[in-house]
């Protein structure tokens, strides 16, 4: 599928901290959460609003807060061999402006989103 975006990542072990830099990084509001950074195994995604909910709603501190605790399993993600069409659809239907793509392994190999495929 193309255009694919480069992907941000961080793993559940990572801080809040962490996965709030992989989000800036992205330019699209939400990192992949990887199980590893050696396999890109995709068990989830963080957004700017699990960091906003989850930590400074909270009154916590990024630095103490695991991405485990404030991350969404994954259930909505791409393949990277899906049409355009395809991806556009699941876009639309869950809602997200972003969705990660994943390889035929499993492993997230990059980023969707509404703005890349020219949508609003």
């Amino acid at each position: 599928m193309e255009p694919v975006e480069a992907a941000s990542c961080c793993t559940p072990q990572a801080t809040a901290a962490d996965a709030a830099r992989a989000i800036r990084d992205s330019g699209c509001g939400c990192a992949a959460v990887v199980e590893s950074t050696e396999s890109r195994k995709l068990v989830g995604v963080v957004t700017e609003r699990d960091v906003c909910c989850g930590v400074a709603a909270e009154g916590r501190h990024a630095s103490d807060v695991r991405v485990d605790e404030i991350m969404r399993a994954s259930s909505a993600c791409c393949g990277a061999d899906e049409p355009v069409e395809e991806a556009r659809r699941k876009l639309y239907e869950h809602r997200a402006t972003s969705l990660p793509v994943v390889d035929k392994e499993g492993g997230c190999c990059g980023t969707v989103s509404m703005h890349s495929l020219g949508g609003s």
